[in-house]
């Protein structure tokens, strides 16, 4: 199998480069805050630095695997459905479910290892990047230097590596599971992984709100307080984005409220698209949900803590930091919300080609494809920063005494606006080309 899985690279190269691009930039991140990890730990480090060179990246390092597993997950769902002929025919010759997954499993691992030396040599470039910002802040001592190491590094690489396995396991279950002659998933079984994915998200999301509240016992000096809102935002956005397909449903339901009003064919076309196959924007929903929750709310706290803080407390002085972090974090999202878009896209191609021979024209398939996009990112923001206020909203009273600077609107926007030109603009490149390409 692992023979095979190396052969059918050069039929899907391009699944394989949507992989290895977020497995790359993952691992960089993960690397990144492996080597502040060592720094603190380091001899050569000065004892009073260690516990913030420790802390800090731990706390920030729990976010970036959170996010990365997420996305590997995601990234290898949306590629694993656009090969269901592959896969229907490996299972036609004889192949078992069990097999169809170690095969892609093996793919995923290969592209991943691909990425490790990469991965490490900009690991370590945006390590001591971090650290230079850290020291130029006046947060440690000058004598402090970078100090990486490469135990810990290698450890974050190998972290990577395994939760590149299991994405590719737990992905390409359902895909590998269906019978190869088109025989319809049974109805008790789509309930039950549906329910189940529901229960995981709200124990994210009861988990998210919990560590956001518990800010409420903590005094507004004390750096706890961004250091437990912060993971809030991503259980609640992560959370939010495993129940993507039910605001999708949101989606469909406005729609038909508004399905009396005058509408062209391209509005009709999208209408009909998300009602009958809402599986197409799930990943747009599930990572623009992801890039608006966490970016809009740590921004948001950043913004009340610059504000209303003592001009040298500790989470001032961190914010060219945070803010450097949340760039680089919303960078990552960025680049898998595009690779999963530019995969969806590229899947629709015998779509597009069948509305075209039914007389529709390339203007009405790039207005369709659009306005689903549209569609999907409306929710998707709307969700993204609704959760982002929620935990938001207690870091606001405990620094300010009133919940008012939480809803102060730049950090919302400028999250929604960039979420928001990714998705219509990768949309709009992608769906052109392969529009006329069909």
């Amino acid at each position: 199998m692992i023979s095979l899985a190396l052969r059918l690279f050069r039929y899907h190269r391009a699944a394989a480069v949507a992989t290895g691009l977020v497995a790359l930039v993952g691992m960089a991140l993960v690397v990144a805050m492996a080597a502040l990890l060592d720094t603190g730990l380091a001899e050569s480090t000065a004892a009073a630095d260690r516990a913030f060179l420790t802390q800090f990246p731990l706390i920030l390092g729990g976010w970036v695997v959170a996010i990365v597993v997420f996305a590997m997950v995601s990234t290898i769902g949306v590629t694993v459905s656009g090969r269901a002929g592959e896969i229907a025919g490996l299972r036609l010759i004889g192949a078992s479910p069990r097999q169809v997954r170690t095969l892609i499993s093996a793919e995923t691992l290969a592209i991943a290892v691909a990425a490790v030396l990469p991965g490490l040599g900009v690991g370590y470039l945006l390590g001591w990047i971090l650290m230079s910002s850290i020291r130029s802040a006046g947060l440690t001592d000058p004598a402090s230097s970078y100090a990486p190491g490469v135990g810990l590094p290698v450890a974050g690489v190998a972290v990577v590596l395994a939760a590149s396995a299991a994405a590719a396991w737990i992905g390409s279950r359902k895909p590998a599971g269906r019978s190869p002659v088109g025989d319809p998933v049974p109805t008790v079984s789509k309930r039950r992984r549906a329910t189940g994915r529901r229960v995981v998200a709200g124990i994210m999301l009861v988990a998210g709100i919990g560590s956001a509240s518990a800010v409420l016992g903590l005094p507004a000096d004390n750096i706890a307080t961004t250091g437990m809102t912060g993971p809030a935002t991503v259980l609640i956005a992560v959370s939010l984005a495993v129940l993507a397909p039910e605001l999708v449903n949101v989606v469909n339901r406005v729609l038909r409220v508004l399905s009396s009003l005058p509408r062209g064919a391209a509005a009709h076309l999208a209408a009909i698209n998300l009602s009958a196959a809402p599986e197409r924007v799930r990943p747009l929903v599930t990572f623009l949900t992801l890039l608006v929750g966490v970016s809009a709310g740590t921004l948001s706290m950043q913004g009340i803590e610059n504000q209303h803080a003592s001009p040298d407390s500790t989470a001032r002085v961190l914010a060219s930091v945070n803010y450097l972090v949340v760039v680089l974090i919303a960078l990552f999202m960025a680049i898998a919300l595009t690779n999963n878009l530019v995969a969806a896209i590229a899947r629709r191609r015998e779509e597009f080609a069948v509305i075209s021979l039914i007389g529709s024209t390339i203007g009405q398939a790039r207005g369709m494809l659009l306005r689903e996009t549209a569609a999907a990112t409306i929710i998707s923001v709307v969700a993204g920063g609704l959760g982002a206020l929620v935990c938001v909203i207690p870091f606001a009273i405990v620094k300010t005494g009133s919940p008012a600077a939480a809803f102060h609107v730049g950090p919302y926007l400028v999250s929604i606006a960039i979420g928001a030109a990714v998705a219509l603009g990768v949309t709009a490149v992608a769906g052109s080309r392969t529009i006329r390409n069909a």
